[in-house]
């Protein structure tokens, strides 16, 4: 798939995207049909002559996590397979994904439209900071986006913090794209050795996997502190293994851009039907163009908000707010609830732990048991602090232990990312 930004549907009116989205739409459930065992029998009554309006697609059933855990084969639609890769297990057990020729050159396209939108180009360098191993799509696809655009792009991935300046130094990149926590941590162990990232050639900063925004989509604390640190613009994305897509800032930093011809993108409340835009609902994904294990209608657990109106920066695709928070991650303790995010922003804020976890103990079944323990690793002096910051933000006392690297990085297991939440429950 070329990368010509020119084609892209993002700058049609909104009344052609949905045009076009609905014959994709059409497409899509005839593909599914004929080559993926478990749509043929989801949709054994359905015909996509039946899809006649965008507002059809609502009558379309929805893919939950849990099947697709369970009938990984069965949604297959491909054995020209090229690639592997697995879902991180954050939100539950790993999945595997299978990746052709095509869904490849489909990743690639949809990360050069998003560093594009950004406004990176061929005149840029980059340093791609995040794993490149161990089955992980995230840092291939923004390689391979990169690449696709004529970036000069090196494959540093997580090294030490002296070598990673080293390079920064040696290899001068205009673009860094790694985790917001790493960019913190590098740059205030370097300023506790006397050295100054922030006089570097590093202009845009790419932040993944961590929220960057509030609701209200202000720029949190740890975006206004990388800024600083780094002298450097921040843009954040939020994308996952199983939609091969991704939502990313353009230049106007006003919310993340779908791409319409590769997603389709619905908001959608408790009753499963549309939200109104502005109003936080479960994201739920359609993937155009996959060949090798295409999604209807998946249903993603994350709760985020359509953006109103057409972006400054001229395109009309769907835009999305921050993740406010993961449904299978809501914590009732004494009456009250709470999203874990409620509690790693506080801390975050408070920028004063060298590391910490939030670990759920107890019983799945039994609210009366849950206790929610957070893991600090940091200066005893900091006790306190973290304690009533966090009781006044979740207005609940939440237990809050001191402890160290070795123990957190314990109860973290092998999860590939730096896991803040973990629901030890039984």
């Amino acid at each position: 798939m070329s990368f010509m930004p020119e084609y892209s549907w993002e700058f049609l009116s909104q009344d052609e995207i949905e045009s076009r989205s609905l014959r994709a739409m059409q497409n899509h459930i005839e593909y599914l049909k004929k080559n993926s065992a478990y749509y043929e029998k989801k949709l054994s009554q359905i015909d996509k002559s039946d899809i006649k309006s965008i507002d059809d697609i609502v009558k379309l059933p929805m893919t939950e996590k849990a099947a697709l855990s369970a009938e990984t084969k069965n949604f297959y639609c491909s054995d020209n397979i090229a690639e592997i890769c697995v879902t991180s297990g954050s939100t539950g057990n790993p999945l595997v994904m299978p990746l052709t020729k095509i869904d490849l050159e489909r990743l690639a396209y949809n990360e050069s439209m998003s560093f594009n939108s950004i406004g990176i180009n061929s005149k840029d360098s980059a340093q791609i900071m995040v794993s490149l191993d161990r089955l992980f799509v995230a840092g291939m696809a923004y390689y391979r986006g990169m690449i696709a655009l004529g970036v000069s792009t090196a494959r540093i991935g997580v090294l030490p913090p002296q070598m990673q300046e080293y390079y920064i130094r040696y290899l001068r990149p205009s673009v860094l794209v790694g985790v917001p926590s790493y960019f913190i941590k590098l740059a205030e162990f370097l300023k506790n050795n006397g050295k100054d990232i922030g006089d570097s050639s590093v202009q845009k900063i790419v932040c993944i996997g961590e929220p960057l925004r509030n609701e209200d989509m202000s720029w949190n604390v740890t975006a206004k502190k990388i800024e600083v640190l780094y002298n450097a613009k921040v843009y954040s994305t939020y994308a996952s293994t199983e939609i091969c897509s991704s939502y990313c800032d353009c230049g106007e930093r006003t919310g993340g851009h779908s791409h319409p011809e590769l997603i389709y993108t619905e908001i959608i409340g408790e009753n499963g039907n549309p939200v109104g835009d502005g109003e936080v609902g479960e994201l739920v994904v359609t993937t155009f163009g996959m060949e090798g294990m295409p999604l209807l209608r998946y249903r993603t657990g994350d709760m985020t908000f359509k953006i109103k109106g057409k972006c400054s920066c001229g395109r009309n695709s769907v835009r999305i707010g921050p993740i406010v928070y993961r449904k299978s991650q809501l914590i009732k303790l004494k009456g009250t609830t709470i999203y874990p995010m409620t509690i790693t922003n506080v801390v975050d804020s408070l920028g004063c732990c060298d590391d910490y976890i939030v670990e759920l103990k107890g019983h799945k079944n039994d609210d009366e048991k849950t206790e929610i323990i957070i893991h600090i690793a940091a200066d005893k002096k900091e006790l306190n602090k973290v304690m009533q910051a966090v009781q006044a933000a979740a207005r609940v006392k939440i237990s809050v232990f001191l402890s160290n690297k070795s123990t957190i990085s314990a109860l973290r297991g092998d999860a590939r990312k730096a896991v803040r939440f973990v629901d030890n429950r039984k």
